[in-house]
């Protein structure tokens, strides 16, 4: 209540800990409390294109709700290549592999 920094990121700490301890569906409850995001560019890393732009999204459970989401929104055709790199052209096999805020980007291998 006093905005205190600190005091609210233990008690963060604090309630995802309490809420791990849950059985089922307490996987559900921490995504919704800490939400992530990535911004997809539709390109990869090394071709660097200006004015075009990326897609800021909410990242899902799996690599292949990205790669949909992802598609739908940059307004691109899904082939079964597709694939999310990072900007060392690492390839992304699961979503906990992304950091919040990252840049990644969707290609076709």
């Amino acid at each position: 209540m006093s905005g205190n920094k600190m005091m609210i990121k233990l008690l963060e700490e604090a309630k995802s800990a309490q809420l791990s301890e849950l059985p089922e569906g307490s996987q559900e409850i921490t995504d919704k409390m800490h939400p992530r995001k990535c911004t997809v560019y539709p390109y990869h890393p090394w071709d660097r294109k200006e004015n075009v732009f990326g897609v800021v999204v909410w990242i899902p459970r799996t690599i292949d709700e990205l790669v949909k989401v992802s598609a739908e929104l940059l307004e691109l055709t899904v082939h079964p290549t597709c694939c999310v790199v990072t900007e060392d052209a690492g390839k992304i096999l699961d979503v906990d592999m992304i950091i919040d805020g990252q840049k990644v980007y969707l290609i076709s291998e």
